[in-house]
């Protein structure tokens, strides 16, 4: 079955529409917040719960064939197609009132990303990538985006959600001495820090640990807009784990070497 990809593209920014109702509805709203696991705070909110069965069933009913991954619920299918879903990307934030926690949208076709929309809804601001199309709109403004020609790490500002979340703590100090070497480090992004790199106004995202609703919607809206995103051992990101962001290919080769780069020896 081939889609119509301007087809899809329409059907995306309606789900990201019935979503960012759902959210706002509930967001600086007094909810019960619950831990998803016991060891460490991993929330979830009614507003997680209930846009995800709302995205799920709307696609169940227009594509029944599609398989669909989700952070809080999946209905996976043998399909070639598969959208992945983040209902709100930074739950932390948003049960916090910061504005910067964002919906997550992809499709996937045979395992290739071939679309990805990031809502943030707190600022109204949506951002688009697919087919060698990048944009943002902003107040019903649409915008093209394009990343920073920025090409040095001494000078590149670094972005990342927190350090302290990262896998592990091998992962965190590459990270640390990552942002001695850059320009500026800003921490607490979420989703949105891909999305200001997407715009130019940051060159490097760095995290570790991510699920694959964590960062498929992003992929598209980086590459379409001239940046570079691998794993950071250069693999893809389609199933999460280690990210590393960069306006370009050969930043992100200097970001990598600093991040995979061995301990000498005592």
């Amino acid at each position: 079955m081939t889609e119509n990809i301007d087809k899809l593209v329409k059907f995306s920014n309606f789900l990201a529409d019935e979503a960012r109702k759902i959210s706002m509805k509930y967001f600086k709203k007094k909810i019960n917040v619950l831990s998803k696991v016991k060891k460490e705070f991993d929330p979830v909110t009614i507003a997680d719960i209930n846009i995800q069965k709302k995205i799920n069933k709307i696609i169940d009913d227009t594509y029944p064939s599609h398989s669909i991954i989700g952070e809080e619920e999946s209905k996976l299918k043998e399909s070639e197609y598969e959208w992945c879903i983040d209902p709100i990307d930074g739950t932390k934030s948003f049960i916090q009132g910061v504005p910067l926690w964002g919906t997550l949208i992809s499709i996937t076709k045979n395992n290739k990303i071939i679309l990805g929309i990031a809502d943030i809804p707190a600022l109204d601001e949506r951002y688009i990538g697919y087919s060698g199309n990048a944009y943002k709109i902003v107040k019903n403004v649409k915008t093209k985006l394009k990343v920073s020609n920025l090409n040095t790490i001494s000078e590149s500002i670094l972005n990342t959600t927190s350090p302290y979340v990262f896998a592990n703590k091998s992962d965190q100090l590459s990270f640390e001495k990552l942002s001695k070497k850059v320009k500026s480090t800003r921490l607490g992004g979420d989703c949105y820090s891909y999305c200001l790199l997407a715009d130019g106004h940051v060159d490097i995202v760095v995290e570790s640990g991510l699920k694959p609703w964590d960062i498929r919607a992003l992929e598209p809206i980086i590459l379409n807009s001239g940046g570079f995103i691998k794993s950071w051992d250069g693999n893809s990101i389609l199933n999460g784990g280690r990210i590393v962001a960069c306006n370009s290919k050969s930043l992100f080769k200097k970001v990598q070497k600093v991040l995979i780069k061995k301990n000498p020896a005592k």
